[in-house]
């Protein structure tokens, strides 16, 4: 989970939000207001929005949350989006910000999106489907759905203006057409379906512009409906939504891409479902190769227990200093975490060591005093090396009884025996977990290449 598909999912905002201006008006009942919306959103050239977006989850391991604010517009004729705003991801207290703008267009017979990102445009195109939405259909769909609707005895107020309130639940397989997205892509690694998809109820807050009978508001919560699914995989989530308020109608101009991104955009594939955060974290093709025979310091335990790992041709026992990784020929990247970077006494912050090749692994930097520390004074308690951040070279990370990132799945499990915990997946790998006697503070994990059967992450231990 430590590097997400980001760049899909902002690409895709434009069309999920266009394909939520449905329309609405006269009396004031579910039944009407949703039928009306449609009449009136029928009449409208363009729109002004706020798009936002919250995830947190956690897999017992690392906890991450992806969020997504964007102010977006979007017009009619011809079909255009366009947004700009921040994508923002916290892994394990690392925190990642980035400005992005998107343009979504039809070219000829295709839909293109255009994406910017750490200065960088990517370009994904689609040849069916709409950047709108089908607003008649989307809306027909929710004047089916009114009598699931409450509409709230009081008004209330969004951007400065008095709404009528309903409440209620959209089944899976509308809320997916809402979003333009084929949820089941996305959402096929935690073990949801079609069927599965079918099934949930999303729940579902739409504010009426009183006046103009266009929607002002649509908040989806989606966490309680996720979360009983997502624990088959083992992962928890605490937070996930999509809050969307419409600001203005009819005041857009023509919405054009820039020549820059026109010519400068690599492409990224054809553009698909918003990507939740999954532990298949490479891309389509898998970057774990074999690994190469590397020669093990007799130090080196046989067993995760022994809480040893070699780094080059030094042998460390969790927990160990600074100085100590340093000396194994690896240096704390302050780029990530500056080295005056203070954590809380009983607290930990994660960091990123570096080789001269770039290549790094990630660890867990402990403050078992009782005052506060410089991140350089804390211990080391935590090891983990992973396929993506080794693909540099010139790094040799080894585990106790010789195992190392490429090594057989048999291999491993050969030498640690059967697994305290184990999620299997034929699409996103197996994962296996061991646990020492300190459950939260002690233990070794392992993940699995699907495609390769190779171990592609490797994680030990040990912060008592």
């Amino acid at each position: 989970m430590k590097k997400q598909k980001i760049s899909v999912a902002i690409g895709l905002t434009a069309a999920m939000a266009a394909g939520l201006i449905s329309g609405c008006a006269t009396k004031a009942t579910p039944e009407n207001l949703l039928r009306d919306m449609q009449k009136n959103a029928e009449k409208t050239e363009s729109s002004l929005l706020n798009f936002k977006m919250e995830m947190a989850m956690g897999d017992g391991t690392t906890d991450i949350s992806l969020g997504m604010d964007m102010n977006m517009e979007t017009t009619t004729e011809p079909e255009a989006a366009h947004g700009k705003g921040t994508v923002s991801i916290n892994m394990g207290g690392i925190d990642f910000s980035a400005e992005t703008e998107t343009y979504s267009v039809q070219e000829d017979d295709e839909y293109v999106t255009y994406t910017l990102i750490e200065d960088q445009w990517t370009k994904e195109v689609t040849d069916d489907g709409e950047i709108t939405g089908e607003v008649e259909s989307i809306a027909d769909n929710m004047e089916e759905y009114a009598d699931q609707f409450t509409l709230a005895e009081d008004l209330v107020t969004v951007n400065d203006k008095e709404c009528f309130e309903l409440t209620g639940e959209l089944d899976g397989d509308l809320f997916s057409e809402m979003m333009q997205t084929d949820m089941t892509d996305s959402l096929a690694g935690y073990g949801i379906d079609e069927e599965k998809l079918s099934d949930m109820v999303f729940p579902c807050t739409i504010d009426i512009y009183k006046d103009s009978i266009l929607p002002a508001r649509l908040y989806f919560d989606m966490k309680d409906t996720m979360a009983p699914a997502m624990e088959d995989s083992g992962v928890t989530i605490s937070e996930c939504y999509v809050d969307m308020t419409f600001m203005e109608y009819d005041t857009v101009e023509e919405i054009t891409v820039p020549e820059e991104a026109v010519s400068s955009a690599t492409d990224s594939g054809a553009a698909g479902g918003l990507d939740l955060p999954q532990d298949d974290i490479y891309g389509d093709e898998s970057v774990v190769k074999p690994a190469e025979p590397a020669e093990q310091n007799s130090n080196l335990g046989d067993s995760w227990e022994s809480y040893t790992v070699q780094v080059n041709n030094t042998v460390l026992t969790l927990p160990c200093t600074v100085s100590d990784l340093e000396a194994a020929g690896v240096k704390l990247d302050t780029e990530y975490t500056p080295s005056g970077y203070v954590v809380n006494a009983g607290e930990y912050e994660l960091a990123w060591f570096k080789a001269d090749s770039g290549a790094a692994i990630m660890v867990d930097m402990i403050n078992t005093g009782s005052e506060p520390k410089e991140i350089k004074e804390c211990l080391v308690g935590s090891v983990c090396a992973d396929a993506y951040s080794m693909t540099q070279g010139g790094l040799t990370v080894i585990f106790p009884g010789g195992i190392q990132v490429g090594s057989p799945e048999a291999d491993l499990l050969a030498a640690y025996g059967e697994a305290d915990d184990v999620y299997k997946d034929e699409n996103y790998g197996n994962s296996y977990y061991w646990y020492g006697d300190d459950v939260i503070a002690s233990g070794f994990n392992a993940s699995i290449d699907p495609e390769t059967g190779l171990i592609v992450s490797l994680n030990i231990e040990n912060e008592g």
